[in-house]
């Protein structure tokens, strides 16, 4: 298990890639459903349990599509497990980390600024600039258009989360 979460943790580190993981289905699973936990102990720090609910099993599915449509548009369909388990995976210890600081964020008066905002801003960046490496070594595509899809998935996914969100309210 140690040796998974070091891989989990390279790739955050852009030292590994998703080719390194085993292809496993179970893992992938197992992974999925780590990242719709943390996305729903995120969500309900603003939403009640059903939206949040909602706004995990979303998120989740859109990281999968990401992982299946970008294979598909490029017809590496075969990488999708080890490609959505790397995905996923990171995405659960960005999760981890990014919800203590959302946590203290929220925690404090409206137009009280802080600098751990910066902090998360910059896990946001680092998160994508993962992604990107991800993508560009399941797609084998250069890292700036792996970046740029990386961007344009942030960019839908928090569109997609708003709107949930405002619905919700």
């Amino acid at each position: 298990m140690t040796a998974l979460l070091q891989l989990f943790i390279n790739l955050c580190r852009l030292r590994s890639t998703p080719q390194d993981l085993p292809t496993s289905h179970f893992l992938m699973m197992l992974t999925a459903a780590g990242y719709f936990l943390v996305g729903l102990a995120v969500s309900l720090l603003e939403q009640s349990l059903g939206l949040a609910i909602l706004s995990a099993a979303v998120d989740t599915l859109m990281l999968a599509a990401l992982a299946w449509l970008s294979l598909w548009i490029i017809g590496k369909t075969p990488r999708f497990t080890q490609t959505y388990t790397a995905l996923a995976g990171t995405g659960v210890l960005f999760g981890l980390v990014g919800w203590p600081l959302i946590t203290f964020l929220q925690g404090l008066p409206e137009g009280q600024g802080s600098s751990l905002s910066l902090l998360l801003l910059g896990l946001v960046i680092w998160n994508i600039m993962v992604i990107g490496h991800i993508l560009r070594h399941a797609l084998g595509i250069m890292m700036w258009a792996a970046s740029g899809v990386a961007l344009f998935y942030m960019y839908l996914s928090i569109r997609v989360m708003s709107a949930l969100y405002i619905a919700g309210t």
